[in-house]
């Protein structure tokens, strides 16, 4: 729900965006599990029988598979991942790319409403790239995408899915290769002033609308940003596209939640939730939002962080392990679990490293043991984390259920997909 963290002290908000007590009220959430999948995801079973998930949706695998094969919703060809918040093929993909990056304009010769498909994609490049943005595809995930050269420095290994690191502990950062990759492929953090909506006709309180609308809008280019990082993670896109997908679709909201907490253990009390250096709430604001059982939970996720005193670099390992870590069924379990492993010995040597800088360059056997109980109690998160899930997409299916606020394709998307992979 949330901006991109960031180390940087939060400075004073460019825009206070508050909440007044609405004229109406957002109807009861419903549950995640009431929602079923959207059009570019289709339930196994339904594979097997045949469906095709409607337009832009699956198709079966030949060969007697009933793993479903997703739909570029642009041209129809078979899509190779979610780019730029939709599911699309490369081709797709590579041109919506070159166009944003050389800031080209096409003009159609013809009337503007050219039918856009695997075979004639390329007669009308206007046409086509009007087709990305009304499917959904955004500009800022291109930006996005060329994240300080983190893809080309963290190339992947071409003899295997990933090469677990060594069991000894690393003497220093510099060394922890899992740590100085998610470094370079944190995004940038997002301001809430770039968000826009128009209001629909609702019985929200301007004030409530607008700051709804503004959340609603940032966690939809949050999951871009959350989507590129994902595949900056060396191994994570050796996995399968489907398991690729079910598990950022699973951990998006556990994800988002740690950002926020960690951003807003910058703040000096009271304690406020930071979901952008231009855009924090208070408990009041919150409240008058619908949001005081998130607001309840976040802040108890921000005290053990508080406590624990997270360094930035463990703070971007434990994120990374929510993401490798989700209890789903998988097409490859092993090698899910092979970059598991290995992020979670990066954070491990990562507490080592921090932790026992004041004893010396090597470790002794009582700071290991220290760095080990740290690293026990920072994943004592996870569990807080996982309640946290629930309560931020219960909140946002109740938002969506009053239907006033405008919400994205993909954030829908990622709502719709929880009762399908959990």
């Amino acid at each position: 729900m949330y901006s991109s963290s960031s180390s940087s002290p939060p400075g004073e908000p460019l825009t206070k965006l508050q909440c007044h007590s609405p004229g109406g009220s957002l109807s009861p959430p419903l549950s995640p599990h009431e929602y079923t999948c959207s059009s570019t995801t289709t339930s196994l079973s339904t594979v097997s029988k045949g469906g095709t998930g409607g337009s832009g949706g699956t198709h079966s695998n030949g060969g007697g598979s009933s793993s479903p094969r997703r739909l570029c919703l642009v041209c129809g060809d078979v899509a190779s991942g979610f780019h730029y918040g939709v599911a699309s093929c490369e081709a797709c993909k590579a041109f919506f790319k070159r166009t944003i990056q050389g800031n080209i304009e096409y003009t159609c010769p013809a009337s503007s409403d050219c039918e856009i498909n695997k075979r004639r994609r390329k007669a009308c490049q206007a046409c086509r790239f009007q087709k990305c943005l009304k499917m959904g595809m955004l500009k800022e995930g291109v930006r996005l995408d060329r994240v300080r050269g983190g893809r080309q420095k963290y190339r992947r290994n071409p003899d295997g899915p990933y090469q677990v690191q060594s069991l000894q502990p690393k003497k220093s950062l510099e060394e922890n290769v899992i740590i100085s990759a998610l470094v370079h492929c944190e995004p940038e953090p997002l301001l809430a002033l770039n968000s826009t909506g128009s209001n629909t006709g609702s019985s929200l309180g301007d004030s409530q609308y607008k700051t709804v609308s503004v959340l609603s809008e940032l966690v939809d280019r949050e999951l871009v940003a959350t989507i590129s990082w994902a595949k900056q993670i060396p191994g994570f896109t050796d996995l399968t596209l489907n398991d690729q997908m079910r598990l950022l679709q699973t951990t998006w909201a556990e994800i988002l939640s740690l950002a926020l907490a960690y951003r807003s253990c910058q703040l000096s009390p009271p304690p406020r939730l930071m979901f952008a250096s231009d855009l924090v709430l208070d408990e009041r604001q919150a409240s008058d939002c619908r949001a005081q059982e998130l607001f309840v939970h976040m802040v108890h996720l921000i005290r053990r962080l508080e406590v624990l005193s997270i360094s930035r670099e463990e703070f971007l390992a434990l994120k990374a392990l929510i993401l490798t870590n989700a209890d789903i069924l998988l097409e490859d379990a092993t090698s899910v679990h092979k970059l598991r492993d290995a992020v979670m010995q990066g954070l491990h040597d990562c507490v080592v490293a921090q932790r026992s800088t004041s004893c010396g360059s090597s470790p002794t056997l009582s700071t290991t043991q220290t760095a080990g109980a740290h690293a026990s109690q920072l994943l004592l998160c996870l569990p807080l984390l996982r309640q946290l899930d629930t309560v931020v997409r219960r909140f946002w299916n109740g938002v969506r259920r009053d239907g006033c606020v405008p919400m994205n394709k993909l954030f829908v998307e990622m709502l719709e997909s929880h009762a399908l992979v959990r």
